[in-house]
């Protein structure tokens, strides 16, 4: 799929920052590739990341930064800092983390299932609470805990939208719960089950990312 996506920033006091970006996904078989490029403001266009999320092993993430010319991989304390400024840490935009991560049922109905997670070491949460859509297999609501069981954080999926069996969050809001901010994705405008040959292997890779900086 190819998603445009409006991301704003609100502060304690209500103030908004806004940054836009294209995001291009594509999965094979179980491997899910991402692609993001900021475009406004002017201070980070350009800026792209690829996201590779792996069932079984470790995920992997390149950052480039255009006012730097090079590419820096996101590894270790660096997943835990902030995604642009935003809500997010870098570790929040992994589709799994199934390699290390344990999970089990606390609870369900006939709406939704809860499951906990226990993330591996690596990670700065000891614990995320997801509450997962039967409808759609979609988490709707997450709690994210630290290693201390405080709450840190809530992702909430307000709205969504389905192609083909396909289904994407379309308004999300994560809010940081010590620090009383807020951060709002909202997809503009999207396309899913696009042609593999609109996202090709190379999309992927730090070569692409350099040429494209």
């Amino acid at each position: 799929g190819i998603q445009q996506i409006r991301m704003v920033l609100v502060s304690r006091n209500g103030g908004t920052r806004e940054r836009t970006f294209e995001m291009r996904v594509r999965k094979d078989g179980d491997v899910v590739r991402s692609y993001v490029r900021f475009s406004q403001p002017s201070d980070v266009a350009g800026t792209q990341l690829v996201m590779v999320d792996h069932p079984d092993t470790v995920d992997e993430q390149v950052l480039y930064l255009p006012a730097l010319k090079r590419t820096n991989r996101i590894a270790g304390r660096a997943r835990k800092g902030a995604f642009m400024g935003s809500d997010f840490a870098y570790e929040d935009l992994e589709v799994s983390d199934s390699a290390s991560a344990t999970h089990t049922l606390v609870s369900e109905n006939d709406r939704v299932w809860v499951i906990d997670s226990i993330p591996g070491a690596d990670s700065s949460y000891g614990r995320i609470r997801s509450h997962v859509s039967k409808a759609d297999m979609m988490i709707r609501l997450a709690e994210f805990f630290d290693t201390k069981g405080e709450a840190t954080k809530t992702l909430e999926v307000l709205e969504t939208a389905s192609d083909n069996g396909v289904t994407i969050p379309t308004k999300s809001i994560m809010t940081n719960l010590r620090r009383g901010t807020k951060t709002e994705m909202n997809v503009s405008d999207y396309r899913l089950n696009v042609p593999a040959e609109e996202i090709p292997d190379e999309t992927f890779t730090v070569g692409f990312l350099e040429r494209n900086g």
